[in-house]
């Protein structure tokens, strides 16, 4: 019976503080001192690194004709799209008008890839069959 009284007082207490919680009891009473458990401030460790593509610190000329190669196709000369180059939008079209005025000028040829760059080191991750 005693129990129930301390209870009933100890309540009405915690209420008045406005925590009805044992842990709010040992703060009223100063049995539990705040402690340095402050948040640390952090990077996100999920967070991917930012997406960028190949040529956006490089400035594309329809003259370069080695690298206008790496993005038309050997066989068709055709120009990838972006879904195969992986080059922002922006550089994808500065891609595409260079070929298109490399060729217009004949720096490139239209309907294939030049035969001096068949060897070299594929830019977009194409892989063809010799």
């Amino acid at each position: 019976m005693l129990c129930l009284r301390g209870l009933r007082r100890l309540k009405a207490v915690l209420h008045f503080y406005g925590n009805t919680g044992v842990r709010g009891l040992a703060e009223i009473s100063g049995a539990v001192r705040q402690t340095d458990n402050a948040l640390v401030q952090m990077e996100n460790p999920y967070k991917e690194p930012p997406k960028g593509c190949v040529l956006c610190n490089t400035a594309v000329d329809y003259k370069n004709t080695q690298l206008l190669s790496q993005f038309i196709s050997p066989h068709t000369g055709c120009i990838y799209g972006r879904h195969i180059t992986g080059l922002c939008g922006k550089k994808q079209k500065e891609i595409a008008k260079a070929i298109k005025k490399a060729r217009a000028m004949g720096f490139m040829s239209v309907t294939h890839k030049h035969p001096q760059f068949m060897k070299d080191p594929s830019i977009c991750g194409v892989k063809y069959v010799d």
